[in-house]
């Protein structure tokens, strides 16, 4: 099967959509009783699928702090944790000692997530500030009692909400970084539906 280009996607080369991808969030959603398999091949939202897409909307705000361990050189996305130090995976984690995690969500919040929009993060630490776009997907489970993660391909887990992203840890803006290797600087992730 053919692939197909993401339309609008910022910032560098537009990743691809595969045919699984496509057959992996139509089962997902067929799953969840969003969609149904009709007769003429096709899938067709049900009365709750559409009023998830129109709903679709929202924001939530994580506060969290930065670590001189932090690295910030993961080309494969980008993670924020509850823990007190970057441990685990120090070239993806951003900040640490996070408010939220994907579960602490607002349920309607996790709903927009699992749409067909874009969710804008945007981290901002004394000043500084950079955006990142990612898209939302209907298979994100949001299961996380400890970290939040976006991704620049499509592996999922329970940490992800945003896949697809056109930023890793190492793209962020460097003064932005600098800034989140200092553990007295409070940064703020704001994260958008689009």
């Amino acid at each position: 099967m053919r692939k197909m280009p993401m339309p609008d996607q910022p910032h560098g080369a537009a990743p691809e959509i595969t045919p699984n991808m496509i057959q992996t969030a139509m089962h997902a959603l067929e799953k969840t009783g969003m969609v149904y398999y009709s007769e003429g091949g096709l899938y067709v939202p049900t009365e709750g699928g559409w009023k998830l897409l129109m709903e679709a909307s929202g924001h939530e705000e994580v506060v969290a702090y930065g670590h001189p361990d932090i690295k910030a050189t993961d080309n494969t996305g980008f993670a924020i944790v509850k823990a007190n130090s970057p441990e685990k995976y120090q070239k993806a984690i951003i900040a640490v000692k996070a408010d939220k995690a994907c579960k602490d969500f607002d349920r309607k919040f996790k709903n927009s997530l699992k749409s067909g929009k874009k969710i804008e993060i945007t981290i901002e630490a004394d000043g500084i500030e950079d955006t990142i776009i990612a898209f939302c997907s209907p298979a994100l489970t949001m299961t996380s009692s400890e970290e939040i993660a976006v991704r620049k391909d499509d592996r999922i887990d329970g940490k992800t909400i945003g896949i697809l992203a056109n930023k890793s840890a190492a793209e962020l803006n460097q003064d932005l970084v600098e800034k989140l290797r200092n553990s007295n600087t409070k940064v703020k992730i704001i994260l958008k539906i689009r």
